[in-house]
Order: structure tokens, then C-alpha cells, then sequence
């Protein structure tokens, strides 16, 4: 990865890679076959879900302990719409097929390094020396499968934001590059409707309100609320569309 590429931009570009075979049914190990369709109704059925469940499946791009992933999950911005737990989302995607569940025999360190590599062995083992090898999140792994890949592709926040553009009247579009920007640097609720006072889009083409861009660049993941509403990564690239 070059320096001017963002650890986002990669995921994305690696999950447009499996994109194209979605249409294709995958077989997990119980031998239950899951389809595309799937994936994107259980990421689509709450909008309230949708960034948490895809940030559920960027922390396991990588097979990695169920609990260090929920626990990433739960400490994230991703988190900030949903009313769901992290456990219950990593349920919804492990029904739709978006997610595997690898099993790792807690006594077993080289069925962990078979997976995790010659690290997780030796933490295994050094857990099982020290006799508190139960109490360690090691008796399954999830992994992103291939489905949950093609979701990332899909659902990409800048294409998202793309084909929020193309539905709306292109009058928006400044409106929305007019919060992106005061976000930059944080911003209030009250210094962005400042920021959008006089502009023709709260009135043309109907009567809008501040808080209806606001909603929007939140839900495609353009900002975030951390006290203050902030420009995310994938705002910047919003921004670079709208440039």
C-alpha cells in the first residue's frame, strides 16, 4: 500500500475484487448454502444497522477472536445509529452468511496457529501454561467471507454518497459540500445551520431543513458525532466528488 493510499480505499478496492461473483451461492462448512441477496436484505433491513454491520465486517477481514472483534466493534463510531449489540450483529451476519465462525479447540495451539499463525499458537500456549486458557476468547474466530466482501464493495461510503447525489436535485450538492466542509474541523448543530443560512437548497426545490443533510452524510458515513459532527475519511472523498 502507497502513502497516499488509506487503509479504506484498499478495503474497498479489495472487496470490489469478489464483487463481480456475487451472484454465485456460497457453501459454508455446514454445508448451508447463503446468496448475495442474502447479505444485502440483512444490511439493508434497518437503516440503522447498515454502518454497523459494515463495520462489524471490516474488523474481520482477518480471522480474528470473536470477542477482540466485538469488543473493536463496540468502541467504534460505527456503533453510533444501531440499538443493536455487537453480538447481535455479528449474529445477523453469521446467519446471512456474510461472516464464518472458524472453531479453535482451546487445547489445541496448533489449530490456532493454523489459522492465526505462529503468534496466536504462541499465545495459546502461554495461556495454557499460566492455566487460564478457558477464560481466553480463542474458541471460535470470524472471518469475512466472500458475500461480506462484496457488501463492502457495494456499499462503499463515497459510492453510497454517489448515489445519494444522483436521486436528489443537483442544487444539494453544494449544500452538502457546505457541511462537509464546516465539519472539517468539528462543528455544532447550530454552526452548521449557520453555515447553510440563505442557501437556496433549504427552499428550492421544497422547504428543508438544516438537519436533513446533517441525517444524510451521517447515515453514509460522511460524519460522525463525537460531541461535535466531524468529517469522516470517507467524508474527505465525498468532498473530493463534489470538487
Amino acid at each position: 500500500m502507497n502513502e497516499n493510499t488509506t487503509i479504506d480505499e484498499a478495503q474497498a478496492r479489495a472487496a470490489e475484487a469478489v464483487a463481480a461473483d456475487v451472484a454465485r451461492p456460497a457453501e459454508t462448512a455446514e454445508g448451508v448454502v447463503h446468496t448475495y441477496a442474502e447479505v444485502r436484505a440483512a444490511v439493508t433491513a434497518n437503516r440503522a444497522n447498515t454502518l454497523a454491520l459494515l463495520g462489524c465486517l471490516r474488523e474481520v477481514l482477518e480471522a480474528r477472536p470473536f470477542r477482540e472483534a466485538e469488543a473493536a466493534v463496540e468502541g467504534s463510531r460505527a456503533m453510533a445509529l444501531t440499538m443493536q449489540s455487537p453480538h447481535a450483529l455479528y449474529a445477523i451476519l453469521l446467519k446471512c452468511g456474510a461472516v464464518e465462525s472458524i472453531p479453535v479447540p482451546e487445547d489445541d495451539a496448533a489449530a490456532a496457529e493454523a489459522i492465526v499463525g505462529s503468534d496466536g499458537a504462541e499465545a495459546v500456549e502461554a495461556h495454557a501454561e499460566a492455566g487460564d486458557l478457558l477464560d481466553q476468547p480463542t474458541d471460535y474466530l470470524l472471518r469475512t467471507t466472500d458475500l461480506g466482501r462484496a457488501a463492502l464493495a457495494e456499499f462503499e461510503p463515497a459510492k453510497r454518497f454517489e448515489e445519494l447525489l444522483a436521486a436528489e436535485p443537483e442544487g444539494y450538492r453544494s449544500a452538502y459540500g457546505a457541511v462537509l466542509a464546516c465539519c472539517e474541523a468539528g462543528a455544532s448543530k447550530a454552526a452548521i445551520e449557520e453555515a447553510l443560512a440563505g442557501h437556496p437548497a433549504l427552499a428550492f426545490p421544497k422547504p428543508i431543513y438544516p438537519g436533513y443533510f446533517i441525517s444524510k452524510l451521517e447515515t453514509v458515513d460522511g460524519i460522525s458525532w463525537d460531541g461535535v459532527w466531524r468529517t469522516t475519511e470517507a467524508g474527505q472523498r465525498m468532498r473530493a466528488l463534489l470538487a
